[in-house]
């Protein structure tokens, strides 16, 4: 896992204000458009990797912007639950 690579490419964008915003915009498109912009400026890594350093950063550290929350939940939405006493009936539906 290129984690490694991951974490330079961060430091990267961090130290440039122009590819900081390059990679706020590419954030807004979507995984693909971050690897590309990494791969563009020397880093190698994949989407899932970057799936996965973001998850872990927001397990971690300070809270993910919203651009970063939509590339780790992938805009899924999961329905909340309800606990049920036993013999209760449940019906699911979406």
């Amino acid at each position: 896992m290129s984690l490694d690579a991951l974490e330079k490419f961060y430091e990267h964008v961090r130290n440039d204000k122009t590819l900081e915003q390059e990679a706020t915009a590419a954030l807004q498109e979507g995984a693909t458009a971050v690897v590309k912009l990494g791969e563009r400026e020397g880093f190698s890594f994949t989407t899932e990797e970057l799936t996965v350093a973001l998850a872990h950063h927001a397990a971690t550290n300070d809270e993910l912007s919203d651009d970063e929350l939509e590339l780790v939940a992938g805009g899924l939405m999961i329905p909340s639950y309800k606990q049920v006493s036993k013999g209760e009936r449940v019906t699911i539906g979406y």
